[in-house]
């Protein structure tokens, strides 16, 4: 049986709004991923911590999955990223290559960032660039898109690995 025009354009509508819906949670999520470069390099502890569920995990893996380390929280997180760049004259992280898949109220995230150090007078160079890779895990909140797991793997590095301190 055929569909009638009203029937095809009430199709049409909803899936218009489905697609309208999820290239908007898309870029949601997408505002959420700068939204935490931005919070780093202003040091906007406060917002950063904004980021993520209250059950939010933050990883990092090293090269090849080696020297890794978690924290749990946004209290947790937001301490060891303050430890970690408070100490330094300025960062820059720039993200790209982002890929954003939802389902409902989840979504994963996959990107690419190079995250700029710099610390002024250190022998043996003053910067230090790594190549990172983000996986995410999101979850609709009632303030929005939220973190609920983020893993960083640093892929390579170029400059003065002191720049960094010791983590």
């Amino acid at each position: 049986m055929a569909e009638t025009g009203a029937e095809a354009g009430m199709k049409s509508g909803a899936e218009t709004a489905r697609q309208i819906r999820e290239l908007a949670d898309r870029a949601a999520v997408l505002d959420l991923v700068n939204a935490y470069a931005t919070a780093l390099d202003t040091r906007d502890w406060e917002a950063l911590g904004g980021l993520f569920t209250e059950d939010a995990r933050w990883e990092y893996g090293g090269s090849n999955g080696s020297g890794g380390y978690a924290r749990s929280g946004p209290e947790a997180i937001v301490a060891l990223m303050r430890a970690s760049l408070e100490p330094l004259d300025a960062t820059q992280h720039l993200n790209g290559n982002n890929v954003v898949t939802v389902r409902g109220d989840e979504a994963e995230h996959t990107g690419y960032a190079h995250a700029q150090h710099v610390k002024r007078g250190l022998p043996g160079g003053e910067s230090y660039l790594g190549g990172v890779r983000y996986r995410d895990r999101l979850r609709r909140t009632p303030d929005g898109w939220r973190f609920s797991h983020r893993l960083l793997t640093h892929m390579w590095g170029e400059g003065n690995p002191a720049v960094l301190g010791s983590r």
